[in-house]
């Protein structure tokens, strides 16, 4: 890298004043690529070394897996800095810190046991679908009732003011509906839907049911992401802080990209006027991005301001490297959609040719399903192997669910969702199935992960439901005896019979060819983490640990699939690349129809953008098509509203990078890496 010494430990000094500050409260703006990860590990190793008891501190990320990446992350550095009791720092989400409160309190009498938080695919394929069943609505309209809801557990309003009711609104009828469904069937799987733990652990806290200090002994409470938080989510906070809690909050109101969450940038920008004591700590240095790349990345945002936007300019530090490296941003601009997906193939074919890794590459996408059909048939016919969107993926199929699921039995015989996941997921069983089964454990008094271990009570279930459960019980009690510790080695051709007696052999292969890249030891739990993973960086670091472990030699082309990555915008925050692809930037497509109508949804979409811009590294490359197929039609396009603000031209293109341009961005990728 092409950074010198003095530049590295300049940055770092900024870091460590955030993470070192004694302030009643802190708030650290971090630009992309500014080094945020980084302060928070040296904040947890700073207040340990100031003496506060590590079971005292806590750190929330936003989701499950990033709070485990994020708190493997803190534990090596932690460790490696002569703090080795970090591994008694609570690490986890918001979500599980609230249910940690709850529980402590007394507050979760009504579930058997600790209930778990559903994931995007339960809910749709066990709320939803039992809800439609139940109901005789729509699928897609049992979606919307519980979305609904949703955006009251995460504002405290109903219809808060950025949800965009359905047409027809939800009527008071369905919600009532969905209320007498939700209550008693979420108590019998054990399990809640996002935001509605912190929503209570909020009001509980603030009423006076709930102190943390005395039930948790949290001092300290870093979180993660904050732009991302929703206004019951700041509720909790501030219910954290009222109670002597000293927060330090990172996170960038320019990266805040979640209002379908109801994620609030406010919370990050008024955060200050709340506590006037607070002290700010602006991270600007970007170790990422070159030059020319954080210029058309400024020029965006500072376009698209939101209002209260904090005040901040992203600055490459490779502008005044040892040597300088600008770095490259095209525009093009192309007649037909087939034309633009083909250049982006054969310029990563000959990206690819001259030295950059595939991984190296990545296509932003802000449309999957109008967008990635015609890029992956480009990508075929140009002979470049490719990854697609997370949502193909081998956890999104019925396979992988169940796989994880028994997995999740292993790690935790009290996981009811898997339990009720497995029985799902058996050929013949759908909604109605699992419905009726519920039902009987409501009217037989049972705990519904009796159903698959105990003898059952006469006539408990009958026909279809009976067969379910029959095949369901053997397989979990199979797993159920095994442990966290086994290895893949021990157990593997049991889970493959296991596959190919339940969906035959065919999927059983699929398994197989998802697990043939990993290490015969590794053990089940380390696995069910893989698994669960959301996305392939955070499967690498598992792996990583995992040789470490086992004293293994890493393999030679590393631990990430190297492929063109493919993927939406929103998956790629917190990623980045030597080359970013931003394709399709048209009106239709960012910000969108569906945007369009709503002005916040429209900066919201700038941010998107601007996001995606400061993934890359190296070269970034935008480009947009004046005509479109959607959803079977060719349709006439036209520039996005964001594209005259991005710092240049754009130019109308017609094949792949010269030799003199690749020439150029693989100079630029020397002196980056």
């Amino acid at each position: 890298m092409s950074l010198t010494a003095q530049q590295v430990q300049a940055a770092e000094a900024i870091q460590h004043a955030a993470a070192h500050d004694g302030s009643p409260q802190v708030r650290v703006v971090a630009g992309p690529g500014t080094g945020k990860s980084r302060s928070i590990e040296e904040r947890v190793r700073w207040l340990l070394a100031q003496g506060y008891r590590p079971q005292s501190i806590y750190v929330v990320s936003f989701t499950r897996a990033a709070s485990c990446d994020l708190g493997q992350r803190i534990e090596s550095y932690c460790t490696q800095n002569g703090q080795p009791a970090v591994g008694l720092v609570r690490v986890s989400t918001l979500h599980s810190l609230a249910l940690r409160l709850l529980r402590a309190g007394g507050r979760l009498a009504a579930f058997p046991t600790g209930p778990f938080i559903l994931d995007d695919w339960e809910s749709e394929n066990i709320v939803d679908a039992e809800f439609s069943y139940v109901s005789g609505k729509s699928p897609g309209r049992c979606a919307e009732i519980r979305r609904y809801h949703e955006a009251f557990w995460s504002t405290g309003q109903w219809g808060p003011p950025n949800y965009i009711p359905p047409n027809p609104p939800i009527n008071p009828a369905e919600r009532t509906g969905f209320d007498a469904f939700h209550g008693p069937r979420t108590q019998t799987y054990c399990c809640v839907l996002p935001g509605e733990l912190v929503r209570r652990c909020a009001q509980d806290t603030a009423a006076g049911l709930l102190d943390p200090a005395a039930l948790l002994g949290i001092q300290q409470l870093v979180v993660d992401e904050f732009q991302d938080l929703n206004q019951s989510d700041l509720d909790f906070v501030e219910a954290l802080i009222a109670s002597g809690v000293v927060v330090f909050i990172c996170g960038d109101d320019d990266q805040s990209l979640y209002s379908f969450r109801y994620a609030a940038p406010t919370g990050i920008q008024l955060f200050s006027n709340l506590h006037p004591g607070t002290a700010t700590h602006p991270l600007s240095g970007c170790f990422r991005c070159a030059e020319e790349i954080v210029q058309s990345a400024n020029t965006l945002i500072a376009n698209f301001a939101m209002p209260n936007r904090i005040p901040k300019t992203l600055v490459s530090l490779h502008a005044q490297a040892n040597p300088p490296e600008p770095g490259v941003v095209h525009r093009w601009h192309f007649h037909r959609d087939w034309e633009e997906a083909q250049a982006i193939a054969e310029c990563c074919r000959d990206l690819i040719g001259g030295g950059v890794p595939a991984r190296e590459l990545i296509v932003l996408v802000s449309n999957k399903r109008v967008q990635i059909p015609i890029l992956r048939q480009a990508f075929q016919n140009a002979h470049v192997e490719f990854d697609a969107p997370r949502a193909d993926s081998f956890l999104d199929e019925t396979t992988g669910r169940f796989v994880l699921s028994a997995l999740r039995i292993i790690c935790d015989p009290g996981d009811y969702v898997a339990h009720r996941t497995i029985l799902g997921c058996l050929p013949g069983v759908g909604a109605g199935t699992c419905d009726t089964v519920a039902g009987a454990v409501l009217n037989a008094t049972l705990r519904y992960r009796d159903v698959f271990y105990i003898p059952l009570p006469a006539n408990f279930v009958k026909g279809r439901a009976l067969k379910a459960v029959d095949t369901a019980r053997p397989i979990c009690a199979h797993f159920a005896a095994w442990t966290p510790t086994d290895t893949l080695a021990q157990r593997s051709a049991d889970i493959v019979a296991t596959l190919t007696a339940t969906f035959g052999a065919g999927e059983a292969a699929k398994w197989g060819n998802f697990i043939a890249p990993l290490p015969p030891d590794i053990t089940l739990e380390e696995l069910r983490d893989f698994v669960w993973a959301d996305n392939d960086e955070q499967q690498a670091r598992i792996l990583e640990r995992v040789y470490l472990r086992l004293n293994l030699q890493p393999p030679a082309e590393g631990f990430l699939p190297q492929k063109v990555r493919l993927m939406t915008m929103h998956g790629a925050k917190g990623l980045s690349a030597i080359v970013a692809f931003v394709p399709g930037l048209e009106e239709s497509i960012l910000p969108g129809n569906f945007r369009q109508p709503y002005p916040g949804l429209v900066l919201e979409a700038a941010r998107l953008l601007y996001v995606s811009i400061t993934r890359a590294r190296a070269a970034c490359i935008l480009s947009y098509a004046d005509q479109r197929l959607i959803y079977g039609r060719v349709v006439r396009q036209h520039a996005s509203q964001f594209l005259a603000h991005t710092g240049g031209a754009f130019h109308a293109q017609y094949n792949s990078l010269t030799n003199p341009q690749i020439a150029r961005v693989i100079n630029a990728r020397a002196n980056l890496v």
